[in-house]
């Protein structure tokens, strides 16, 4: 569920993802596999499939699974764990420029906590959901969920002051972002205008626990998925210390009360929209 730039540093580690940091991305995903509702002739794209474990799943259900994500570590991992699953390093921004893809073959595209790091570039956002358009039938189906207005804001709020203290100008550490966190309204702006029909959608606020192991819970999470943001700081202390001063504001407000454990609030956008049956 990952998304890297190919003229950047590939941050992602499918151990410190699917184990440490994150391992509840590919388990908490019930209602979004309920709305893609896999078929047995059903022939899949899974955009920004990570490790693979949430496509592998699915794989031996569906006619043909085919997973890309942009991560060559993550692909990597994919390719040892699952060989028997299609899966291929693809930059989703530019998912029109692989011609074995966009050639209208599939019935369903599928993205999952993915399409809010993809989508960042506002220069490349309208091309990746016209390259999901482009790659299926007729009347086929793009299902996503992703994060969604104020997702993690806790977390994000956090990260941005951690850097100001450590003389980042607030404009450059918003900058640094590397999520786009659109609102419904929004995201089916972008989807209705590269051709598709909407469907249905929703936004959820769900409360998410962290691991609690060596290299996991908050701190885990801000190295992992904050990584864009420490990269303005020149030095391991400073970053440290801004990961640090993270963790240290957000105790008071994602520890839970009765059991010690740490939550953060995770806000999810779904939705599915559909390719108009007269497209050829």
């Amino acid at each position: 569920m990952t998304s890297t730039a190919s003229n950047k540093t590939d941050i992602w580690s499918a151990d410190s993802y699917g184990t440490k940091v994150a391992p509840f991305v590919a388990a908490m995903t019930t209602k979004i596999v309920e709305w893609l509702d896999p078929q047995p002739e059903d022939e899949i794209l899974d955009i920004g499939c990570g490790e693979g474990v949430l496509t592998a799943k699915m794989a031996p259900h569906v006619g043909r699974m085919v997973g890309i994500d942009a991560s060559p570590n993550m692909i990597d991992s994919f390719n040892k764990t699952f060989p028997d699953v299609d899966a291929r390093v693809v930059d989703c921004r530019h998912l029109d420029r692989d011609a074995s893809l966009c050639t209208a073959s599939f019935d369903k595209v599928f993205s999952n906590a993915a399409l809010h790091w993809i989508l960042r570039d506002e220069n490349t956002r309208a091309n990746t959901i016209r390259g999901c358009y482009d790659a299926l039938k007729p009347g086929g189906l793009l299902v996503s969920e992703s994060g969604a207005l104020g997702n993690v804001a806790e977390v994000h709020a956090a990260i941005i002051g951690a850097l100001v203290h450590q003389g980042i100008p607030v404009d450059v550490a918003r900058d640094a972002s590397p999520w786009w966190f659109p609102s419904i309204e929004a995201m089916r702006t972008l989807v209705e205008g590269q051709g598709f029909r909407w469907v249905r959608g929703e936004v959820e606020l769900r409360q998410t626990e962290l691991t609690s192991g060596e290299g996991g819970g908050i701190e885990g999470w801000v190295r992992l998925f904050g990584a864009n943001f420490l990269e303005l700081l020149p030095t391991q202390d400073r970053k440290d210390a801004a990961v640090n001063e993270v963790v240290q504001v957000l105790e008071g407000v994602g520890r839970r009360q009765h059991d010690g454990a740490f939550t953060v609030n995770y806000v999810r956008l779904r939705f599915v929209a559909q390719k108009d049956f007269e497209s050829k």
